[in-house]
């Protein structure tokens, strides 16, 4: 299945390769991915998303998943409040933030506990090769992420065996509470941003980052402002004069600061003081 979907201010590259998102690789001029349970081979042609699928697939889930709905401009005179983030704003004009599987980006971000980018994503793939769906689109193939149920009656020994670590009994826990209906994901909708994190906060190995990255990347919850060490070095050395700030209090500064879309801001941020830094 392919199709067109018309866009502006938007950048695949920026929007793909900020840290928000782990099955996505760069392959020549596309990037292939997975959403849900299609393989995705995605190019920006000018002001058209190209997008071919191995199953058929609803366009405007498609475009929902790229945040293609948002309106940005409006977004960016919102959290364009410093010289900072216009800075920020101008180099990476068109990062979207994106709408992704709630089980997926809580589980992603439950394995990203103190790792890299690139372990966090070959522990997505293992696990996905070993209880996920093979997928395939034309010579390519992958996996769908296991639905919690998979991974609630996973060994441990097994999902520690795929390169999990500690983190296979936070996942393991969770997927359970998750399965048995312990735990109603789809409930933190309709929660306020705070009721809905502390909600979150109760499950093992989801701390204020990882609650914040699902309800950000997963929940357009955008008041969200996760902090990691690049945001908390960032936000000390913008705003507090080089003093220290516990990442609850860079967060609150950030949200009052930035308003309802704190989080975008935060994308911005962290795109270009992690690609700042590797440059120095």
């Amino acid at each position: 299945m392919k199709f067109i979907l018309p866009v502006s201010d938007f950048n695949l590259e920026h929007t793909l390769e900020c840290g928000q998102a782990f099955r996505w690789e760069k392959l020549g001029d596309f990037y292939a991915g997975v959403i849900g349970e299609a393989l995705v081979k995605v190019s920006l042609d000018g002001h058209e998303l190209v997008v071919e699928t191995g199953s058929p697939a609803d366009k405007k889930k498609i475009a929902d998943y790229f945040g293609l709905n948002e309106d940005l401009p409006n977004i960016y005179k919102e959290i364009g409040r410093d010289e900072y983030i216009r800075k920020a704003i101008k180099k990476y004009r068109g990062l979207r933030i994106l709408n992704q599987d709630r089980w997926e980006c809580l589980a992603s971000f439950i394995l990203s506990s103190y790792t890299n980018i690139p372990r966090i994503k070959k522990m997505i793939a293992s696990l996905s090769r070993r209880l996920g769906k093979r997928l395939v689109l034309g010579g390519m193939e992958s996996y769908s992420f296991p639905p919690a149920g998979r991974i609630a009656r996973a060994d441990i020994k097994t999902l520690r065996g795929l390169g999990l670590g500690f983190r296979a009994a936070y996942i393991k826990d969770t997927a359970q509470k998750i399965a048995s209906k312990k735990f109603d994901l789809d409930e933190l909708e309709d929660l306020n941003y705070s009721e809905a994190r502390e909600r979150l906060m109760s499950l093992k190995g989801v701390g204020g980052k990882v609650a914040d990255c699902v309800l950000l990347f997963s929940f357009k919850k955008y008041e969200a402002f996760p902090v990691d060490v690049w945001i908390k070095r960032g936000i000390e050395e913008l705003y507090f004069d080089g003093k220290t700030a516990a990442p609850e209090k860079a967060a609150e500064f950030a949200r009052e600061r930035f308003g309802a879309y704190a989080g975008y801001a935060q994308e911005y941020l962290y795109h270009y003081l992690r690609h700042e830094r590797e440059r120095s």
